[in-house]
This record gives C-alpha cells, structure tokens and sequence, in this order.
C-alpha cells in the first residue's frame, strides 16, 4: 500500500541494523519525513528524524532507511507527508509525540535473547495490528479511518437510497484483506512468544514475502466461519427483508421490519443487489474440496461428483499433524523421556505437500474474494439494528461483536448446539497453522526435525487450543487419534442429537 512505513522485524537483537522500509505515493510530490520515537516510562520521545527529499520528478516511491543504533527497549516508527522541511533545514523540524502522522509502525529491540519484549502500544504481543491474520477488529478500524460515507464524523453517514454504502464497504474489504501480508513468521506467532523461539524464523522463505498471488489469508478459515451458520444467517435474514418464505413453517423472523431511518437499509439492500458479483456456495465449496479436500452438508452444495479434483490427503495430514504435536508435548513434559520430534515433521513435511498441490487456478483470488465478502457480512450482523431485533445473550463475552447475532440464529433455527466462539477459534487458528505449513520451506533438505521441534513450541498454544474447539464441535479427540472424518459429517451427526450447549 502507498503511503506507508514498516520495519523488517518486530524485534532485533542490540546488535542488529534497524531498516525502515516507506513507501510513498508517486502523486505526492511533497516532502515526506520519518521519525523513530522511543517509549520512555508511558511517554514517547523522539530520538531519530529525517527528511526524505521528494521535490524531483524521478523521485522513487520505496526507501530503504538504516537507523542508527538503539538501546534495548520498545519504539514506535512514524511517517509524516505535510512537508515538514522549514527553510531547507532538516533541523528546523522536530516532531512531538501529539503530532498527527500518516502511518506508523512498532519494533523492539531486545537486550538479549530469550527475555520477552514490550511493543509501543501493543503490550507484550509482537504481531503487528493489521498485519498479522485479517480480521473483524482491524478491518473496522481500517473502516472508519477510510471511508467517507460509513463513517459519521467524517460527513453523511450513509446515503438515504441506493447501494452505494455498500459498494464502498465492500470496495475498502477487499483493499484491506489485499494489504496483509506475511513478511515472517513473526507475522503468524501467536502471544507470548520469545525472541530465542524464533529458530523457525528462516522457514518463511523470500520469495513469498510481498507476493500478492500468495496472500496471508486463508480459505479454511472461510469453512469454518460458515460452518458456524454465518453466510446461512444473513441469508435467512436477507430472504425475510426480500418477503421470502425460507420454509414452509412458520418463520421466527416475521416481525423483521427495518426502518428506513437507520442505515442497515442501505446495507441489505447493497447486498441484495450485489448477488450477482458474489462467490456462490458451488464455488466455495468445490474450491474447499481443490484445495483442502474438505465439503459443507446442505442442499445447495453440489454433489462431490462434480468434482474434478479434491485434497483428500489434507485433513488426514493436517489432523495427523495436530495429534502428533500433543504426543511430542506430552513427551517433551516429561523430563525424563528425550522427546522426538521427528514424527511430527514428517506430519508437517505431509501436510505441505498436500497444501503445495491445491496452491493452483483459482488460490489467492478465492480466499481474498471470499475473506472481503465474509467481513462485509460480520459487518451487517454487527450493526445495532440487528442486535435489536435479535437479541442474544448480554452477559456471554463474545470476542467480537457479530457473533451473538449468529448465536441467536442458530438457536432459533435448530443449527446445533456448540457455540459460534468455538467455529472461530477453529476457523483463525486452523488458517495461521496452515500459512505457517504452506509458506514454510519444509521440503527443503536443510529443515528437518528440530525445525518441527521450534515450529511446534511456538504454536503450543494454538494447537492445543484448536484441539479443544475441534472436539467441542465434532466430539473427536485430535490429540487420542487423528480422525480423518469429514467435519461437516460429525456436525451434522452433532447437530441432530439434543445436547447441552458446549
């Protein structure tokens, strides 16, 4: 993206060269600056400025910027392009900490490995917001920082008719799931991890960084979500704003009626119109197959004969992965055992294979299409207006703010018991794995187990926890066996048995 400063890593070593790397718009033709601000006990002070030169016509749009040595600590990077040359002296200019910037970025410099690091506005987390995986916060900030028509403070809210708040929603969705990307393994790591872990770091090949035909975002991450009922839930309120009868029973949302005061009435009728341009269940589902070897259960999927291609070998590599990790750990806890990592990379080394198969035809364009329209859809749940008319639970602390609206939808349409919180974790965690086995250089002659060994350190947590969800859903134990069932067949199984609430 134009206009934009970032660092190579979140965290360096004393002894390591800080480079910046900004970018800046070729339309502007004004000076831009950039300053290094250190976190000195909550307050940020500058302790390295420049000016970068852009008054030629031939001026360059990127600029690599070493930076002098740094003490250990946390630091935050800012860019500035209000021309802050004054009388052609780059030492008239002398940013403060309140004044407005364009972009920025933070990093840390360690005092030495193994201690954990302290990011400028970020707490002990060292991925980047908006960086890292794509999600609904960041893509809401991205929102009211960007637009113009869904954002309030910024002029008219929403327009009184027509579709065009919801093109501009959808227009800046696909502009932000299209900016992220996984320059390193840093990018994926999950809270709490520290710098002398990071021996897998090398697996994130170069060639991968800033590849837009090889995205952060995943597809599986869009199974998931749907899994959890939430394209079936604004397609159920979609047909009752359209006067659709969905069943020949009585419809629980007869009383939908959205005034034509509030702006969700622009939203629903934008994605009323847009259906056309929108990937379809048939084409989700047999790039689900392509590329995961995994289907959804419903009359509108298609038959798996249809099919020309499917992964099977994934899920069975993928699970075989995750059952193989908690052996290691159970291992590896008990001190008086030499925990083998080997198995667990020829998993992986399997796992990458079968995902290096389905990276052809239509990878990259579905799962940024598909993650663009999956936001646009948690962002009409969220809206008040929904909320309103479909309650939910107040005292359940959702992660994010759409989900108890699908929550309610599944409880009133009989979708199951197990919670929405559980298909998400499944669909975040199980996307974050599968970058780290796809981008990773497992096949390389180089990376062998101790490599798996780091890998599986680092993502104790996640693999745990995708463990967990994955047996609240399904009722399969990951971690006892490696079940290569389709998912959507044990939900469905799941879902017709009365059960309490997971």
């Amino acid at each position: 993206m134009p206009n934009t400063i970032r660092t190579q890593n979140d965290v360096y070593r004393a002894d390591e060269q800080v480079v910046l790397k900004v970018e800046v718009d070729a339309a502007h033709r004004h000076d831009a600056a950039w300053a290094v601000l250190a976190d000195e006990g909550g307050t940020l002070t500058v302790v390295h400025r420049g000016v970068i030169d852009r008054s030629s016509a031939a001026a360059p749009t990127v600029y690599s910027i070493p930076v002098p040595a740094l003490s250990p600590g946390g630091y935050q990077v800012r860019l500035y392009l209000n021309n802050p040359r004054k009388g052609g002296k780059v030492t008239t200019w002398a940013p403060s900490e309140v004044d407005p910037y364009d972009d920025a970025d933070s990093f840390a410099v360690a005092d030495e490995p193994g201690n954990p690091v302290m990011l400028v506005g970020r707490g002990s987390h060292p991925r980047r917001p908006g960086k890292g995986l794509a999600n609904y916060d960041d893509f809401e900030t991205f929102v009211v920082k960007r637009s113009k028509r869904l954002n309030p403070e910024k002029g008219k809210a929403y327009a009184n008719f027509g579709r065009r708040a919801h093109e501009e929603l959808f227009d800046l969705a696909l502009e932000y799931v299209e900016s992220v990307r996984c320059r390193s393994l840093a990018d994926l790591t999950p809270p709490g991890y520290l710098l002398d872990r990071q021996k897998a770091e090398a697996l994130l090949p170069v060639q991968f960084r800033d590849r837009p035909f090889l995205p952060c975002v995943e597809l599986i991450w869009n199974y998931f979500e749907e899994e959890a009922g939430l394209v079936q839930t604004l397609n159920v309120i979609l047909a009752r704003f359209q006067n659709r009868r969905v069943s020949p029973r009585h419809d629980p949302l007869s009383r939908f009626d959205v005034t034509p005061l509030l702006p969700l009435r622009n939203l629903l009728w934008g994605w009323a119109e847009d259906e056309v341009r929108r990937t379809t269940v048939r084409r989700r589902v047999a790039e689900y197959a392509y590329e995961y070897g995994i289907v959804l259960v419903g009359r509108a999927v298609p038959s798996s004969t249809t099919f020309v291609e499917s992964r099977a070998n994934f899920l069975e590599s993928f699970h075989q992965v995750v059952h193989q990790a908690h052996l290691f750990y159970e291992r590896r806890d008990d001190l008086t055992v030499n925990a083998d990592p080997f198995p667990l990379y020829q998993a992986i080394r399997d796992c990458h294979l079968a995902l290096s198969y389905g990276t052809h035809n239509q990878y990259g364009e579905m799962a940024v299409t598909a993650r663009a329209e999956f936001l646009v859809m948690q962002f009409l749940l969220k809206q008040p207006q929904m909320g309103d008319f479909l309650g939910g639970r107040p005292m359940t602390p959702y992660p994010e703010p759409w989900m108890d609206r699908v929550e309610t939808m599944r409880s009133i349409q009989g979708w199951g018991d197990a919670s929405v919180m559980h298909f998400h974790d499944l669909a975040t965690i199980s996307e974050r794995l599968v970058l780290t086995m796809r981008l990773g250089r497992w096949s390389d002659v180089n990376v062998g187990a101790i490599e798996a060994g780091a890998w599986a350190d680092a993502f104790r947590p996640d693999i745990q926890r995708y463990a967990a969800a994955y047996r609240a859903v399904t009722g399969v134990d990951l971690a006892h066996a490696a079940d290569a069932t389709m998912p959507s067949l044990l939900i469905s199984r799941r879902a017709r048995s009365p059960r309490v609430r997971a």
